[in-house]
């Protein structure tokens, strides 16, 4: 893409062939065009001046454009200037499935009309989606849970008219299979799909009883559980690189930052303490 640097577009398999692009884009305006899926786009930095349903926008770090399927809009950045952003381009079904959701809503598909959102929970969860997107060894769980939330924030909080979500509930029985299949699995990269499955509910349904319930969300269960057994190989003294495979984390780093995280030390000081 002439004018453009640091563009890159890719797909995220597991979760539905969802498209995924980040860009900065100077010295570069897009022709009126539009997508067969939704359009969400979060910017980073710099400034944008699109022009969609029938006027020029002022989009600036923080703000947050979402279009329907099928809506055109054209422009980028000003002259001299540049436009640093993500953005994430969900099917209609996706979207569908979470406005099922919400009391009154049934299976009509959710519309936005705002021109701008502005959104700080829903920000930090799409931006935190994104990026984990692009490391390798990240989460499934924690990708989903997050792009589940931000999605129930933005049907919820900006799709017309904005509705609350039906009341989780405790649902002991969910809750329970949930906790046991992560403990039993916790050195795996589960998938919020297969642990919905397995509890019985909707992925959506499935996040927010488990936070109520827990306190947590799923991915950070599975994250104390990894960090508990880690604590107790490392007082047998196996190597930590060894440790973080047979728990379930990425690489030696990724455990000494998440046991760090968690615990206030690194896993080596835990180990010389434990064993002296």
């Amino acid at each position: 893409m002439t004018g453009t640097s640091d563009a890159r577009m890719w797909c995220a398999a597991d979760l539905g062939s969802l498209e995924l692009f980040k860009a900065t884009v100077r010295e570069f305006t897009f022709r009126p065009h539009a997508h067969e899926e939704f359009f969400i786009a979060l910017t980073e930095a710099g400034v944008a001046t699109p022009t969609y349903r029938g006027d020029r926008h002022v989009i600036t770090p923080g703000d947050v454009i979402v279009l329907n399927p099928e809506e055109n809009h054209a422009g980028g950045p000003p002259d001299e200037g540049s436009w640093t952003y993500r953005a994430l381009y969900p099917r209609a079904e996706l979207l569908r499935e979470i406005a099922a959701e919400f009391p009154g809503r049934g299976p009509a598909l959710p519309e936005f009309h705002a021109e701008i959102v502005r959104d700080h929970g829903l920000v930090a969860r799409l931006r935190r989606f994104h990026c984990l997107s692009e490391s390798p060894g990240s989460s499934m769980l924690e990708r989903e849970v997050l792009l589940t939330e931000a999605f129930v924030l933005l049907v919820g909080r900006h799709a017309v008219p904005p509705r609350t979500p039906r009341s989780p509930g405790t649902e002991p029985r969910a809750v329970r299979l949930s906790r046991e299949y992560l403990e039993e699995h916790a050195e795996e990269n589960v998938s919020l799909r297969t642990l919905s499955g397995w509890a019985g509910l909707s992925a959506f349904h499935l996040c927010r009883v488990f936070r109520e319930t827990v306190g947590m969300t799923p991915h950070a269960y599975q994250t104390q559980v990894r960090v508990r057994r880690a604590k107790a190989l490392l007082r047998t003294g196996m190597p930590l690189a060894r440790i973080a495979v047979e728990v379930g984390f990425y690489d030696q780093a990724h455990l000494t930052r998440t046991f760090k995280h968690i615990m206030g030390v690194t896993p080596g000081r835990y180990a010389k303490d434990a064993t002296t």
